[in-house]
């Protein structure tokens, strides 16, 4: 139960609850004027105080980040189980809960303000602390990104209990806020009504598969990957056909020789290597040949006459002029020869050097021609015809992969949407089946909502369906009648009223339910009274029920004798008179 709201707002009005039936009433006089403000006589800013200290975002555009707010500490006492509790939060730092009163009861999860030393916890561990305490969701259980999509969580779960105007929260009985998604009203009520909340879990992922297949789908035929995928009628013939043309080529491939006229040109690469051999062996022959008859040449001297007198002449013998004849002529004779021999070497040089040459020639030649065959061979011909081959046999097989990739594609969205129409069928008898387990709890719900109903609307009809779909359960209030604001809000107090008193008889829940005045627009007079002594029955048997009203609809308003409404009123009582008289006790943009 909330106990108290407060502010470090010195104008500020403070508010005080007891259990059972609470009414806080607004006078309001400026229709007009006062509308241009964020803030008038305050009534829904109650609401969204209380919000706040529960846990809700503070984005930019929040009340509690204005600036004639966003430095104030908005302060509420909660009796949670046996516990009494104080927190407060602030707009300059979201974040962050501060403790008042009942730091025991959140353990470890106290932290020190590094500014001020006082305790505060974060909002994310209030929250699941909170969730904890109303709702039994674990706090602490171990989970993946995937078990935790699609679950009830706190925030959607106490919406139920807290509406907002604001935020589209009387637009339908389902849902808590008006953009709330489907799977997220089904499993908040399953939770509620005690269902199995799983099913619905399960009936989104099946959603979110089929939005994926048919985002595929429409991809396929023609959108962002319309060339990717394709028909399964229309690639199974690409597909056989690129199989075959890839399998014949592999075939070729297989069967493939080199023609007899390159084997002669391997056989003549061969005999020409084994020529330039023998032509370096014959080179290195000449060579040495050449050297041994240079030198030769360069060592042949004629002996010297001069030398034979000298010999003579030291010897002391005197030779005749004979004698030196004879020597003239045998040197004569004698450089003949060497002349001759002379003649001779060089004739042997200039033919070795011929032969040289013509070797050098002729292995620069095998040497050309070689190079000719293997460049043949190497780059051109049967062995490029082969490389040629098999480059076009890896682009068919490539392309044969590619098209049954497709087609794969292809069938899988095809059969993946039987499967899914089958996972659809399957949780619609999984979830007929946990409506038979559950038909106690369902019955006692639809009798309750048709007891609300006839006390509300004497002559009219209504009635409460739960009913298992293939789109997940569905739970419709539906009161005959004209579809005006009136029904359809009154359709949603009787939802509240159901859901409160299920989770209470299960010992869950908040401990209150808070009604805005909204609620009651376009309702007769008789159904608001009904309403509030509705509320307050089902208050004093489960908690707490607060609801705001303006005076002039509380004035108008006509209930039985034995209820003294007017205790009921909380002392504070706002107004849209005046810059002071409102929840805030100043106005503001």
């Amino acid at each position: 139960m909330i106990l108290s709201i407060e502010s470090s707002l010195e104008s500020f009005k403070s508010l005080s609850f007891k259990q059972g039936l609470n009414i806080l009433l607004a006078d309001t006089k400026d229709k007009g004027a006062n509308r241009k403000t964020r803030n008038s006589a305050g009534k829904t800013s109650f609401l969204l105080i209380v919000d706040f200290i529960l846990g809700a975002n503070c984005d930019k555009n929040s009340l509690f980040r204005s600036e004639a707010l966003i430095d104030e500490f908005f302060r509420a006492k909660f009796a949670v189980g046996h516990r009494i509790i104080e927190v407060e939060r602030t707009g300059s730092e979201p974040n962050k809960v501060f403790i008042l009163l009942g730091k025991e009861f959140f353990g470890s999860n106290l932290r020190a303000d590094s500014s001020t030393s006082r305790k505060y916890i974060s909002n994310g561990d209030w929250k699941r602390i909170l969730g904890y305490e109303y709702f039994g969701i674990p706090r602490n259980s171990v989970s993946t990104e995937n078990d935790d999509r699609f679950r009830p969580t706190y925030r959607a779960l106490v919406k139920y209990f807290l509406r907002l105007n604001v935020d589209g929260g009387f637009q339908h009985p389902n849902k808590s806020f008006g953009n709330q998604q489907t799977y997220s009203w089904q499993a908040c009520l399953s939770f509620l009504l005690g269902l199995e909340w799983r099913i619905a879990k399960s009936f989104q992922e099946v959603r979110e598969k089929e939005k994926t297949l048919g985002t595929l789908k429409r991809a396929a035929t023609g959108g962002v990957i319309g060339d990717v995928v394709g028909s399964v009628a229309a690639l199974r013939p690409e597909m056989v056909i690129a199989e075959r043309r890839a399998n014949k080529k592999r075939e070729e491939i297989a069967s493939f020789q080199v023609l007899e006229a390159y084997n002669d040109l391997t056989d003549a690469a061969a005999e020409q290597q084994r020529s330039m051999q023998e032509s370096s062996r014959n080179l290195v022959s000449l060579k040495e040949t050449l050297k041994f008859l240079q030198e030769a040449v360069s060592s042949e001297q004629p002996a010297r006459q001069m030398d034979v007198g000298t010999l003579y002449e030291a010897s002391g013998i005197e030779l005749p002029e004979l004698a030196l004849r004879r020597f003239e002529e045998v040197e004569r004779f004698q450089e003949s020869i060497i002349q001759n021999r002379s003649l001779h070497l060089q004739t042997e040089i200039e033919q070795t050097e011929r032969e040289i040459e013509k070797e050098q020639n002729q292995l620069s030649s095998l040497g050309q021609s070689r190079k000719r065959i293997l460049s043949s061979l190497e780059g051109k011909g049967a062995f490029e015809d082969l490389v040629e081959m098999q480059r076009e046999l890896a682009r068919l097989e490539a392309d044969y992969a590619r098209i049954k990739e497709r087609f794969a594609a292809a069938e899988a969205l095809k059969s993946d949407k039987a499967e899914l129409k089958v996972d659809r069928i399957e949780l619609q008898r999984r979830l007929q089946a946990d409506h038979n387990t559950h038909v106690d709890k369902i019955n006692l719900v639809i009798l309750r909502i048709a007891e609300l109903i006839a006390a509300l609307y004497e002559n009219r009809k209504g009635r409460f369906e739960v009913s298992a779909t293939e789109n997940g359960p569905e739970f419709d209030i539906k009161i005959a009648g004209d579809r005006g604001t009136g029904i359809s809000n009154m359709e949603v107090f009787c939802m509240d009223m159901a859901l409160f008193e299920s989770v209470s008889n299960r010992r869950r829940g908040t401990g209150f339910l808070i009604h805005d005045s909204h609620l009651f627009d376009g309702v007769d007079a008789r159904q608001i009274a009904t309403a509030i002594s509705i509320g307050k029955q089902m208050a004093d048997n489960h908690g707490q029920y607060i609801v705001t009203l303006n005076s002039d609809v509380f004035e108008s308003l006509t209930f039985s004798e034995e209820l003294e409404i007017e205790q009921y009123l909380i002392g504070t009582r706002l107004s849209d008179e005046g810059e002071t008289s409102g929840l805030f006790g100043k106005r503001f943009d």
